[in-house]
């Protein structure tokens, strides 16, 4: 009989040490104290031992400059500019976030800087948030692995120069936020073969599209009302 017992009550234990462990997971089988691991790739927070909340690699320069993922970004006037990259450490593709908590403020990243990716020929794409409203002059300038490029409609300014001799650059849409093309914008762009102009655009610069000799389909809205010398110069 108390062998009956004791085997009764060790079945018991055994039954309740399950049901413990049954509800201590939720219906995924992860433990409560165990954080469901989220990423937001277009707001970053920076914590005080340089880890981030979506896992990109960080670098700080100074108080107002670090990199993030190998893209460099600067404080100005209380919000971020995309100010450089990594020579050795940038390749492939590219991701501009929109913003991004630091040293316990959080910033919108507004602009891309003059020559930010200047002659980084490993880039071969790059992401663009919303949150940025005007790309400087050479931004992208000599790119030559960049094949393709999404302009987001927030952006209502585009720089001089700001593609010119990206030769993989293949096509590009340009957002109706945008009023004018600036002279050179995607000059000796080789491998463009074609460019939609949207209605809110009312000039096209001097030299805008010179030498895009593959150049062989683009409309020009009515709301054009001037267009630069040699702006499709040597578009065979």
């Amino acid at each position: 009989m108390r062998k009956i017992n004791f085997l009764s009550v060790l079945l018991l234990a055994v039954m309740l040490l399950l049901l413990m462990v049954s509800c201590s997971k939720d219906d995924n089988g992860n433990s409560p104290k165990d954080p469901v691991e989220t990423k937001d790739d277009d707001k970053v927070v920076i914590n005080a031992d340089g880890t981030t909340s979506n896992g990109s690699i960080f670098s700080a320069v100074d108080d107002d400059n670090f990199y993030l993922d190998y893209v460099k970004y600067s404080v100005e006037e209380g919000h971020l500019v995309v100010s450089g990259y990594d020579k050795l450490g940038l390749k492939g593709k590219a991701h501009i976030v929109s913003s991004i908590t630091y040293k316990g403020n959080t910033y919108e990243v507004l602009s891309i800087k003059y020559k930010a990716f200047y002659d980084c020929s490993a880039l071969t794409s790059i992401t663009i948030p919303n949150s940025v409203k005007s790309i400087g002059e050479y931004a992208f300038g000599e790119c030559l692995g960049l094949t393709s490029i999404t302009i987001p409609n927030s952006v209502t300014s585009i720089g001089s120069d700001a593609f010119e001799r990206c030769k993989g650059l293949t096509s590009i849409t340009i957002p109706n936020s945008v009023t004018s093309i600036s002279d050179g914008a995607f000059d000796l762009c080789i491998s463009l073969t074609s460019v939609s102009i949207p209605n809110s655009v009312t000039s096209i610069g001097r030299g805008a599209f010179w030498g895009c000799k593959r150049l062989t389909s683009i409309t020009i809205p009515k709301s054009v009302t001037s267009i630069g010398g040699t702006a499709f110069r040597n578009c065979i």
